[in-house]
C-alpha cells in the first residue's frame, strides 16, 4: 500500500481521519489500529508514518521520493522503530530497549514513530513501562498499536490512544491474491491469510509441504472427533504431535481447529452459508453440525481457551491432551 488513495478503498473512513489529521498537522502522540487482518493494519501505519517523515509531503500524500520516503522503502529509517513479540509475548526488555532508543534526540529529524505490532501480547511488565512513556510521551514522538484483541490492553492504555477500528478483511480477495502467487487451492489460502498475523508469513507457508500436512491433520482430527472420539488421545500420540512439534506449529495446528469449529457454528446457524473456509470438508462440516448449537460453542470455546493456553507459554503436548478431554466432554 503506497498511498492513501488505496488504503480508501477499502477504508474510507480511516483514510479519511488519518488524511484529516495530516491536512491539519493535529498528529496525536499515540493511536490503536484495531481490526481481524493486522497485515492491512501495518500496511496503514507504515503508510501513516510514511507521510509523517516525508521531507515533500503535498499535503497528505508521500511523495515516495525523497530520502525519508526511500528509507521507510528499504528499511532503513533510523527514527521508525517496529516491535513485534519476541516468541510468545512481547517482554519488558523489548519495550525498555524501545524506550532507551526514544529517549535520544531523533538522528534524521525532530520526528521518531515506534509501532509496535500484536500489541496485545505484552507482558504486564511490557504493558506498564509502556504506559509510563504513553503518559509523558515527549514532543515528536509518535505511537501506532496494532492489534486484533484491543480488550486485552491496559484500559489506561487504551483510553490515552486514538482507537480506530478498520472495518473487516475481504479474506476471499487476500485467498485469491495469495492463490495466484503460490498456485495453492483457495480454501489452503484462505486458511493461511486466517492463521498467519504477516502476509509473508502466509506466502511462505504455502510454498512448503507442511502447511499441505497440517490441513490435512486437521480434518482427521475433525474425523475422529465426530465419529470416533474415544480414540482423540490415541490420535494425539499418533499422528498430531509428529505433525505440530513445537508451540508456533501448535498455534497454528489450534487456529487451523478453530476456523474448522468456526464453519460447523455458521452451518449450523444458516444451512446456506456458503463463505465457508474448510469448503472441500463440507459434508464433515454438516454431519459434525448435526450437534446442539451449545455443543459446538463448547468445542469453540475449548479450542480458544487452548490457544490462549499455548500463547501463555503452556507446555504445548499438555494443552492438546487437556483439549482432547474437553472436546470429549462436549
Amino acid at each position: 500500500m503506497q498511498t492513501f488513495h488505496e488504503l480508501e478503498q477499502t477504508q474510507s473512513v480511516i483514510a479519511t481521519i488519518l488524511r484529516n489529521s495530516l491536512q491539519t498537522n493535529r498528529i496525536n502522540h499515540a493511536y490503536i489500529f484495531t481490526g481481524d487482518y493486522e497485515p492491512l493494519l501495518l500496511e496503514a501505519a507504515q503508510l501513516f508514518a510514511k507521510s509523517l517523515f516525508c521531507e515533500r509531503r503535498d499535503q497528505i500524500e508521500p511523495c515516495q521520493v525523497c530520502r525519508s520516503c526511500r528509507r521507510m522503502d528499504s528499511g532503513n529509517l533510523v527514527d521508525y522503530y517496529q516491535i513485534e513479540p519476541d516468541g510468545a509475548t512481547i517482554k519488558k526488555e523489548q519495550i525498555q530497549q524501545l524506550m532507551h532508543d526514544l529517549s535520544l534526540r531523533g538522528l534524521e529529524g525532530d520526528r521518531q514513530i515506534y509501532v509496535v505490532t500484536q500489541s496485545h501480547k505484552m507482558t504486564p511488565q511490557a504493558a506498564n513501562s509502556l504506559l509510563k512513556f504513553f503518559e509523558e510521551p515527549g514532543a515528536g514522538k509518535v505511537a501506532i498499536l496494532i492489534t486484533n484483541q484491543p480488550q486485552l490492553l491496559l484500559p489506561t492504555i487504551r483510553s490515552r490512544g486514538q482507537l480506530l477500528s478498520f472495518r473487516p478483511a475481504d479474506r476471499l480477495l487476500i485467498g485469491q491474491v495469495l492463490s495466484e502467487k503460490t498456485g495453492r487451492d483457495n480454501e489452503l489460502t484462505q486458511l493461511a491469510a486466517r492463521v498467519y498475523p504477516k502476509i509473508e508469513d502466509a506466502e511462505q507457508a504455502l510454498v512448503e509441504d507442511w502447511f499441505v500436512n497440517a490441513r490435512v491433520s486437521v480434518v482427521q482430527l475433525m474425523e475422529e472427533l465426530a465419529n470416533r472420539p474415544a480414540d482423540l488421545p490415541l490420535f494425539v500420540q499418533e499422528k498430531w504431535m509428529s505433525q505440530f512439534k513445537n508451540r508456533q506449529d501448535a498455534r497454528i495446528g489450534l487456529e487451523l481447529v478453530t476456523c474448522f469449529f468456526e464453519d460447523v457454528l455458521h452451518l449450523k446457524l444458516n444451512p446456506s452459508w456458503e463463505t465457508i473456509t474448510y469448503a472441500n470438508s463440507r459434508p464433515l462440516l454438516e454431519q459434525m453440525g448435526g450437534k446442539s448449537q451449545t455443543t459446538i460453542t463448547r468445542w469453540l470455546q475449548a479450542v480458544l481457551a487452548a490457544v490462549k493456553r499455548i500463547e501463555a507459554n503452556v507446555n504445548p503436548q499438555l494443552t492438546v491432551e487437556r483439549l482432547m478431554f474437553d472436546l470429549q466432554k462436549g
